[in-house]
């Protein structure tokens, strides 16, 4: 990933910038995304499970 400036040094560089932009970014907002859903489902899984088994006692 190359800067979006041609200098070679830091004096001269003004305001804000994103290198990052036109990488995958998407694809690890989106892994980081299904994680989280797996993880509320294996949460909500567990909890329904862990209610059931107090419940019976």
């Amino acid at each position: 990933m190359e800067a979006p400036f041609d200098s070679t040094t830091w004096d001269g560089i003004t305001g804000a910038f994103y290198a990052g932009y036109g990488s995958v970014e998407a694809l690890w907002l989106f892994a980081c995304l299904a994680l989280i859903v797996v993880a509320i489902l294996f949460g909500w899984r567990h909890e329904e499970h862990a209610y059931k088994a107090t419940r019976s006692k």
